[in-house]
């Protein structure tokens, strides 16, 4: 009886051991994109990079959609788009979501504010707009157009109209 015993408390030692390795393999938070690959500027490097926050309760997020899907269709070869759900919305859930509200640009997943050093939005939409070299170069509160979005992107890609200072 005894050598039944062992066995079946190391089967359930073996079984608690893989339980935990499962969780901390799902507590794994590091954002990444839908390729689940960690969320990195880099990956877009020498492209400008919008990150709209958005939620389905959010009436001028669902108004502002249709427009960053025409951005990135428009502009792909330049310009990416990202959603990031301010409800945490996260893995199939947020596809389907995404789906539902007819986002066609990608996602981030999950919320990559802590991977960038950005606040939490307090308002939304809010879309942060980063340069080419990963640097943030605008934040923009409210629904935007397409036209606005490149607008903006020209606005801060311009050089400098100001004259240098006097040595």
């Amino acid at each position: 009886m005894s050598f039944f015993w062992e066995q079946a408390r190391s089967r359930v030692r073996k079984g608690v051991a893989i339980f935990f390795l499962f969780i901390l393999a799902a507590c794994n938070h590091s954002a990444s994109d839908r390729s689940d690959q960690p969320f990195s500027l880099k990956t877009y490097a020498g492209k400008w990079v919008v990150l709209n926050y958005w939620a389905e309760w959010c009436a001028p997020c669902i108004k502002e959609i249709p427009e960053l899907n025409l951005l990135q269709a428009e502009h792909k070869d330049d310009i990416t788009v990202l959603a990031v759900n301010f409800d945490r919305v996260t893995g199939a859930e947020l596809i389907t979501l995404a789906q539902k509200m007819g986002i066609q640009f990608g996602s981030v997943d999950p919320d990559p504010a802590d991977t960038l050093r950005l606040s939490r939005p307090v308002s939304l939409p809010t879309t942060y707009i980063f340069d080419p070299n990963g640097r943030l170069a605008a934040k923009l509160v409210g629904p935007q157009t397409s036209a606005e979005l490149l607008a903006r992107i020209e606005t801060v890609s311009a050089p400098s109209k100001e004259p240098p200072l006097a040595e």
